[in-house]
């Protein structure tokens, strides 16, 4: 076939040679590989709190008053069970015969809400139900602190019923 396509030429078996030795080189060309590294860490995290003793009793307390567990010797004890962590804390409505709606300041079947983590010296005000205060932003791993309460009943209630209200402790990490 070379030798159709170059008729009357005097180098047939060269110009088959030079195509045989072109495809040799490509089919035995491979590309070299080439290698890097990348140095990685990773560090195990582990979020996990406790509450002890886990229960407050207000008690009866009047219209428009501030009770806590400072003074009521019901400070509650969060655990860091876990790694380094953020630790929140949010508040639900008081419930049981008229709800009573968690607010800022207390009002007619609004209570306030406040935590400390400074034995009841500063306290922090719980802005709105189901929305995470934060209560210390850098707790260290299984560590121990002091959360005291304070609660400031309504200005006026609906009813006078027992209520009751759950208060939730989250860590999040740092």
């Amino acid at each position: 076939m070379i030798s159709n396509f170059v008729k009357g030429s005097r180098y047939p078996v060269l110009v088959g040679g030079l195509v045989f030795v072109a495809l040799a080189i490509f089919w035995g060309y491979s590309a070299q590989a080439q290698t890097d590294t990348i140095a990685a860490t990773v560090t195990a995290t582990n979020l996990a709190v406790s509450v002890s003793d886990g229960s407050i009793a207000f008690g009866s307390v009047a219209l428009n008053t501030a009770t806590t567990t400072a003074s009521n010797s019901d400070t509650q004890t969060v655990t860091n069970d876990g790694s380094n962590a953020v630790i929140n804390v949010k508040s639900g409505n008081a419930t049981g015969g008229t709800t009573w709606t968690l607010g800022t300041s207390p009002g007619s079947d609004i209570f306030k809400l406040e935590v400390s983590t400074t034995t009841g010296s500063t306290y922090m005000t719980f802005q709105a139900t189901d929305t995470y205060l934060t209560a210390s932003s850098s707790s260290v791993s299984l560590t121990s602190g002091a959360f005291d309460f304070r609660f400031t009943t309504p200005t006026a209630s609906t009813d006078f019923v027992q209520k009751s209200l759950t208060i939730t402790v989250q860590v999040t990490t740092q």
